[in-house]
């Protein structure tokens, strides 16, 4: 009954929604592959180059490829449009990719593949420039830290799950005075390689026109070897139980972060698992909050992250903040036996429908908005793995069975490697 009304429900959705092909295109040249999403119902064309490293993939000195970012952006825009800073910066540095987005008027398209196609060249800027970015890319780095001082205690929590101040867990701080031009062309001639750029071109373009234009800028390309991603197969020691106590005056509360590695029994992708991870987390934060925030006395606040990787391998990171006079152990013993026991009672059909449902309603939103229909292409584009639009979304969040959400939530609360941190507030 319930399958049968999500089927319902989304066919019912707007067009804009349920029509969103991806469409791989042909003579890409060296590229690790292209794709184009039509949208008439956007009256623009954006441009999305993925460049599949990130800041796992920074090399000694974390911040590299965040500074790059800034480098890559502004010699593009030196280039095709004579000046740099001549527009707001239109790019982001992930855990896995680099992403530029050029976005235009439809009939801009050839000034939006121009400094698409530009980010592959060498960065060429002036030295004075160089400097002034590296500052300003320092500063920006420390006032993110400022603003929310627990990111901090996330990446110490995964250096002590995975033994390592690189890859899964940097060292931003301690690393970004230490930024090099060397060393960050040494990055754009390892990673901005063709066979490690992804390209997405999406909005109100014809796919043909999109096909003669990819060919036109990157049909030159050379295939070669991409950058290898040592990183993915990190893993924490088994049976490890690390807890390290710590006080700072940056914190706001009392704070317990509980990071937990979770390798999944089956051979899948990041791709395979979008339906039962996104309907299992759902459903796991919103358990979780009922028995600790309205059901329980000893915790204020939780708040959990996750990051699934392209091989399937997932991290949990939550944030809790005791009640006064909840030890840190009394806090973490009842998470622990909150999330040990929270399929003591499955999830029924209902349930499971319910947070479907809300699923396929972001879904529903992100098709409405420009620059969230951009976030859900680089989602699993990120990956390296083909893009999925909201309806492409909606219609795996439909196809997942109740049995694949349930395994995955089995998967989730197992026994696995853990990392806790105690972080007490000073003053």
């Amino acid at each position: 009954m319930f399958r049968f009304l999500v089927a319902v429900f989304l066919t019912l959705l707007p067009l804009s929604v349920a029509a969103q092909e991806v469409i791989p295109l042909k003579n890409t040249g060296g590229l690790h592959s292209a794709y184009v999403v039509p949208r008439n119902d956007f009256n623009r064309v954006d441009v999305q180059v993925l460049v599949l490293s990130g800041s796992y993939d920074d090399p000694v000195v974390s911040g590299t490829a965040h500074f790059l970012e800034h480098l890559a952006a502004f010699s593009a825009d030196t280039y095709v449009l004579r000046q740099p800073r001549e527009r707001d910066l239109f790019a982001k540095t992930s855990a896995v990719a680099t992403i530029y987005t050029n976005s235009g008027h439809p009939a801009e398209i050839d000034r939006l593949m121009k400094l698409s196609r530009a980010l592959l060249d060498t960065p060429e800027l002036p030295e004075d420039f160089l400097q002034s970015e590296k500052n300003i890319v320092e500063r920006e780095t420390f006032l993110r830290e400022r603003q929310f001082p627990t990111r901090w205690l996330r990446r110490k929590a995964l250096q002590n799950l995975y033994g390592s101040t690189r890859g899964r867990a940097n060292d931003i701080i301690a690393d970004v005075p230490k930024l090099s031009l060397e060393a960050a062309l040494d990055f754009h001639a390892k990673h901005y390689v063709p066979s490690n750029i992804m390209l997405i071109i999406s909005g109100n373009i014809p796919p043909e026109l999109a096909e003669k234009k990819v060919a036109e800028y990157f049909g030159d390309t050379k295939a070669s070897e991409p950058p290898e991603k040592w990183w993915l197969n990190e893993k924490p020691a088994p049976g490890l139980r690390k807890i390290e106590r710590l006080s700072s005056n940056r914190l706001y509360d009392d704070t317990l972060v509980y990071s937990k590695f979770v390798q999944y029994p089956v051979e899948d992708t990041s791709i395979d698992l979008q339906g039962e991870f996104f309907i299992g987390v759902s459903i796991f934060e919103s358990r979780i909050r009922e028995a600790l925030i309205f059901n329980s006395f000893n915790i204020q606040s939780v708040n959990t992250s996750f990051f699934l990787a392209k091989n399937g391998d997932m991290e949990m990171v939550s944030f809790l903040v005791p009640m006064p006079g909840v030890s840190f152990e009394q806090a973490m013993e009842e998470f622990e036996s909150t999330i040990a026991t929270l399929l003591d009672t499955p999830p029924d059909a209902q349930e499971i429908e319910t947070a479907r449902k809300r699923n396929a309603a972001h879904a529903i939103s992100a098709a409405r908005r420009p620059d969230d229909f951009l976030s859900f292409l680089e989602n699993v584009g990120s990956d390296g793995l083909p893009p999925i639009s909201p309806g492409t979304y909606a219609e795996l969040i439909e196809s997942t069975s109740d049995a694949e959400v349930l395994g995955f939530l089995k998967s989730l609360i197992a026994p696995a490697p853990v990392s806790a941190i105690f972080a007490s507030k000073e003053g």
